[in-house]
């Protein structure tokens, strides 16, 4: 097995590359040291001084992903001019998710078999993404305190806009081509429009 030489931090990212796409094309039992070294033209040994056994090396691909989909969410809702509405909202999201679609497969539609903190940071991310809605919806209540809206109660419109978003978001990674983001985009803005009437 010849070796190209990289340095240590390209290394990993190319060991993480390759676990990620087993994981994004098999699943995380797919994933060997073994299957990771070949992938990458190293020996095993090179694998283990990089993350040291199979857990610590998913566990650091698990953080990366998370990283970089978070990233990915706040670009979308965070930037200077700022979308106003559910569907604004909703295209950054499918921008960043065509952008790098294995990375929000692997926390919208995880797979069996990944290490704990896999599930531990997806908990997490959803608490925070609804946690943003209903602070975005509440914004839109008369007294701004987030606790209900003119027409309705803030945190079960959130909930239901964010049940919504996850279940758009996954019909486009499993089939884009029946769900194209500008069907996706009509579909958000007439339900946003719908939930958030009077609000």
């Amino acid at each position: 097995m010849v070796q190209t030489r990289l340095p240590a931090t390209q290394r990993r990212e190319q060991m993480l590359d390759a676990c990620r796409s087993v994981v994004d094309g098999e699943g995380f039992h797919a994933v060997t040291i073994n299957r990771v070294a070949h992938d990458c033209g190293v020996t095993r040994t090179v694998v283990y001084q990089q993350f040291g056994s199979l857990n610590a090396m998913l566990i650091a691909l698990v953080d990366r992903e998370i990283d970089r989909a978070g990233q990915g969410f706040l670009g979308a809702v965070h930037y200077p001019a700022a979308p106003t509405g559910f569907g604004a909202a909703m295209a950054g999201v499918f921008g960043a998710v065509d952008a790098d679609p294995a990375t929000w497969r692997m926390f919208m539609m995880p797979s069996e078999g990944g290490p704990p903190e896999l599930y531990e940071h997806l908990e997490r991310a959803r608490a925070a993404v609804l946690g943003y809605v209903v602070g975005v919806i509440g914004k839109r209540s008369p007294e701004g305190d987030g606790a209900s809206t003119a027409d309705g109660d803030t945190e079960l419109i959130a909930r239901s806009l964010h049940a919504i978003a996850d279940e758009l978001v996954r019909l486009r990674l499993r089939d884009p081509d029946t769900y194209p983001v500008d069907r996706l985009l009509r579909h958000a803005g007439r339900v946003s429009a719908a939930l958030l009437a009077g609000s």
